[in-house]
């Protein structure tokens, strides 16, 4: 494995062979600190004497009968035997808590955070792994030994409590073993401190302890996550030289970092030298390198190692399709990602996509106009029980009602999905109302298109001019001119709105048509006093009264 990644770093430093057998723990705190101390600050506390009296009362409370053991438990354990109560100490009120400056003897000063102070976060973890730990809170804290305070730590840390296991840590009165050094490397890289973490891991290493491969991974994790790729180099060959043989997670954790800072080239390199090694990579492995490059738009790149995956015969995980059905979809080829969704939709497909599948491949086809690959998306994303949410679900009725103007037979599925838009609470905006009414008037449903027409209207929506004229179309195709009429006088008289030209056109040739002159006229009067200007071609001289030829003689076409 030597020959896999050698990075040329400055190595931490390692002790002797002879010292990596982790000796006795002797009973003194050893002279240097266990980790970084932090700046000092007002946060330093004096030490404070314990009172004899604790003890003893924590012994009269549990003699009392109670019938919560764990409510009084915790009462008892705040208790100082003089009256007071312990308070919520901060985690930074230990974090410089040993003096280790100039003139200190690295002993542990009496602070007044101790291992009791724990006991209400331990409290909230299930009660058989609580029990254990809650029976050494009440014994000093000098009389606990290093495996009481690993057991406490171990619990803090269960508890996600990883700050006041870490301040615990530091105020041990007792050596720390392996144990305590790995559980505080954890805690620290779950708070987001890898310096501190390698920090700890160093003099870890200088006390005679070996780390483990798991806390060696935890630190190249973390570092990798801040993108601090060198560092965490590093802290792996640190990891080699002590013969820990890293596993293909800490591997893993190398990827992402190389992968995360925009090093592709290099993390496929070593993606490739892991494929001919004993250390064979695994899916997660393509993934990372896999989703990297689909970040960066290199889709095709991407493909190739989806299927090289395929080829070693691993199984893609339903992250690896969502890193490759996002690729296609951010650059612009929702076909491809659509194509691939329904491959995942097969009855012998291995892995069924998510909702988060179906939310890719929808939203961009949505984007691209491709209604039709949309609402077949869809609908399979509602038989596999997937809720669409609302804003999603608009979009696509918005599609559907445009896609009628082409073909009629999409009504049907719009209004479907326009009633769900309705159920889900989502309002529908006023556009997707006006292609709506276009919809119903090209379908047919012209009744159902006037009335909402005439809602949208009570509710102040605003209303698009060609939305009004294919109901007008509509109606006057049929010969309902009266009702297209009572329509542009909804428009004009209630929205205070002056129609567009086709709107009047449509009106007046069918007026014309039915020899209804005098009210061609008046709508034709209508249209030029709100300066619209309005085609001739619909008023022929029957239109004019026989006795005013010459004054009205320049409004007919000769």
């Amino acid at each position: 494995m030597a020959s896999l990644y050698v990075v040329h770093h400055t190595s931490l430093p390692l002790s002797p062979p002879h010292q990596l057998t982790a000796p006795e723990p002797p009973r003194a705190p050893p002279p240097s600190s266990r980790l970084p101390a932090v700046p000092s600050s007002s946060h330093h506390v004096s030490a404070l004497p314990r009172p004899a009296a604790a003890p003893s009362a924590f012994a009269r409370h549990c003699k009392a009968p109670v019938r919560d053991h764990d409510a009084e438990l915790l009462r008892a354990l705040q208790s100082n035997g003089n009256g007071t109560l312990h308070g919520d100490a901060a985690p930074s009120q230990v974090l410089g808590s040993r003096s280790d400056g100039p003139g200190g003897d690295g002993r542990s000063k009496r602070s007044r955070f101790c291992a009791r102070d724990c006991a209400k976060r331990i409290m909230e973890l299930p009660v058989e792994e609580r029990v254990k730990v809650l029976d050494l809170l009440p014994r000093d804290d000098d009389a606990l030994t290093v495996s009481d305070y690993n057991d406490i730590l171990s619990a803090l840390a269960r508890a996600g409590d990883h700050a006041t296991a870490v301040a615990l840590f530091r105020a041990m009165p007792v050596a720390p073993d392996a144990q305590s050094f790995a559980t505080a490397v954890q805690c620290l890289c779950r708070q987001g401190a890898p310096d501190e973490a390698k920090l700890a891991i160093d003099e870890m290493v200088a006390r005679g302890f070996r780390p483990s491969v798991a806390t060696f991974s935890a630190v190249v994790g973390c570092l990798c996550k801040r993108g601090r790729v060198t560092k965490a180099m590093e802290v792996f060959d640190a990891m080699r030289a002590l013969g820990c043989e890293p596993t293909i997670r800490s591997y893993n954790s190398l990827v992402g970092g190389l992968c995360y800072v925009g090093r592709l080239e290099e993390a496929l390199d070593l993606l490739n030298k892991l494929k001919d090694s004993p250390m064979t990579p695994d899916i997660y492995t393509f993934t990372i390198v896999l989703d990297g490059f689909c970040k960066v738009g290199r889709t095709e790149e991407a493909t190739a190692i989806f299927h090289d995956a395929i080829g070693m015969g691993l199984s893609p995980t339903i992250f690896t399709y969502n890193a490759l059905l996002n690729g296609h979809c951010k650059e612009g080829n929702p076909l491809k990602a659509f194509a691939l969704l329904m491959e995942m939709c097969g009855n012998d497909a291995a892995c069924p996509p998510d909702k988060i599948s179906f939310g890719i491949v929808l939203t961009a086809l949505l984007r691209a106009g491709e209604t039709s690959a949309a609402w077949q998306t869809y609908k399979r994303m509602e038989r596999a029980g997937f809720e669409v949410d609302g804003r999603a679900l608009d979009t696509l009725v918005r599609g559907l009602f445009r896609r009628c103007a082409t073909d009629v037979s999409a009504l049907g599925d719009a209004k479907e999905v326009f009633a769900k838009v309705v159920a889900s609470g989502h309002e529908p905006v006023s556009y997707t109302y006006c292609l709506m009414a276009q919809a119903l008037a090209r379908g047919g449903e012209v009744d159902a298109a006037v009335a909402l027409l005439e809602d949208m209207v009570r509710k102040g929506y605003a209303l698009r001019k060609r939305a009004y004229t294919d109901v007008v179309r509509a109606l006057c195709d049929r010969g309902r001119a009266l009702d297209a009429l009572q329509v542009l006088v909804l428009v004009m008289i209630v929205r205070d709105f002056v129609p567009g030209r086709n709107a009047f056109e449509a009106l007046l040739g069918e007026l014309s048509r039915q020899g209804r002159w005098a009210d061609a006229m008046a709508v034709y009067a209508a249209a030029v006093k709100r300066g619209v200007v309005v085609s001739w071609k619909h008023l022929g001289r029957e239109a004019l009264p026989p006795e005013e030829p010459v004054r009205l003689g320049v409004l007919v076409p000769q």
